[in-house]
């Protein structure tokens, strides 16, 4: 049972079912640096971008829709240690943009309530990333 793609980070789709996204936060930092100056208090100056960030988390339940085979596709493309892209999609899953080449710094799940075979009923997950270039791309702000 596949759902609408909202999003890929290279090869792996999420859609709305199996690893449905509840979450998506991103962060575009700036640097001002503050400067001390006599007789008065600092001044600051930009001296440009810093790291930006973006984290999704989702869920899935893989007893029902299934989910932990490609959450740990997306483990195996992280421990490959390449950058891929970030694609999101518009309402309805017709057209995509390109939103830049990404790394992923983390991965990470919580198993609830543990099947026999060691997979949680209900596994809530997260993944980190990270612009790859540096180069002020569409990266940051892209929501």
């Amino acid at each position: 049972m596949a759902g609408y793609p909202v999003l890929a980070i290279g090869p792996h789709i999420f859609e709305t079912l199996p690893l449905s996204l509840q979450e998506i936060s991103e962060r575009t930092k700036m640097n001002w640096p503050a400067t001390k100056r006599f007789g008065v208090g600092p001044a600051r100056q930009f001296t440009g971008r810093d790291d930006d960030s973006f984290e999704i988390e989702g869920v899935y339940y893989d007893q029902e829709w299934g989910g932990h085979a490609e959450y740990l596709a997306l483990k195996a493309t992280q421990a490959a240690g390449r950058p891929v892209e970030l694609l999101g999609w518009s309402a309805g899953g017709f057209a995509a943009s390109v939103f830049g080449t990404v790394v992923i710094l983390e991965v990470g799940a919580d198993h609830k309530h543990i099947h026999d075979n060691g997979i949680g009923r209900k596994v809530e997950f997260s993944v980190k990333l990270a612009p790859f270039g540096g180069d002020g791309g569409p990266f940051g702000g892209l929501f």
